[in-house]
């Protein structure tokens, strides 16, 4: 049980961590681009954007502990109370407009975070499973990225897909490392001989570079909601079709608790 209750932990400060990641770098976001003389105003900005950055790959450490004892559509279900945190950051470090409504859903989201863990049957053993479908689920935030790339679109479209890859890209992310973790445990020098070592690597650019993307084109608040609402639906077809899991109906009611709360918050924006 204590095993467990440190794998919830790792899981609420590691999304607890992008969130203040993801603050800190719309907050500083105005670097890039910057058209004017790079003063100390540009430096500042710098060094706010490379604080949130360094946060955001600190997140890995205790994501990886938690996916050690946690089911992968679990860890990532606690974006919900992620997106918690960045209200509430949002509200007092980028001055945007908290409604009295988004107490309440945020409510509904973290009910839903409490009952997937309370039905939740956890278990850190996984069969992990190859073929086409398992290729796909690799492959579709790529295909995504490219979509919104090649695509004439408004800013606000921008954002929202942006976001959107980003999130199934950091999704992948939480899969991948499941994969690490299952099969090397800790054993950090042994991971760049599995493929999902490159995955993680190459998902963690892809969703790095979205989120800028996304951050650059609207507001945060939107960024953010997206972006945790894909990470916690993606991994569920993960752990699936990877790792060849189930989910019952108490389960999908949490996470569709969890959506449906980050998206009536959406709505107000």
């Amino acid at each position: 049980m204590t095993i467990q209750l440190i794998a919830l932990l790792m899981a609420a400060i590691a999304y607890a961590l992008i969130s203040v990641g993801i603050v800190l770098q719309k907050k500083g976001i105005s670097w890039i681009g910057w058209s004017e003389k790079k003063d100390k105003k540009y430096f500042k900005h710098l060094f706010i954007w490379l604080s949130g950055f360094l946060l955001m790959n600190i997140y890995g450490v205790p994501s990886a502990i938690a996916l050690r004892s946690l089911p992968p559509h679990v860890v990532s279900a606690f974006a919900g109370f992620g997106i918690i945190v960045l209200i509430f950051l949002s509200k007092y470090f980028l001055k945007d407009k908290i409604f009295r409504s988004d107490y309440f859903y945020s409510t509904i989201v973290m009910a839903g975070v409490i009952l997937l863990n309370l039905t939740e049957n956890i278990s850190g053993e996984s069969d992990m499973q190859g073929g086409v479908l398992t290729f796909l689920f690799f492959f579709v935030p790529v295909l995504m990225f490219i979509f919104v790339l090649i695509i004439d679109s408004g800013d606000r479209f921008r954002n929202i897909f942006f976001a959107a890859v980003s999130g199934c890209s950091a999704g992948v992310m939480v899969i991948s490392l499941k994969g690490l973790v299952h099969f090397f445990e800790y054993r950090i020098s042994e991971y760049p001989g599995s493929i999902y070592f490159y995955l993680y690597i190459f998902f963690a650019l892809l969703s790095f570079i979205s989120l800028q993307m996304s951050l650059k084109s609207g507001p945060v608040l939107i960024t953010g909601q997206i972006q945790y609402s894909t990470i916690i639906i993606y991994p569920v077809a993960g752990s699936i079709i990877v790792f060849s899991g189930s989910t019952g109906p108490l389960q999908l009611m949490s996470i569709a608790l969890i959506v449906t709360g980050i998206i009536k918050i959406l709505k107000n924006r």
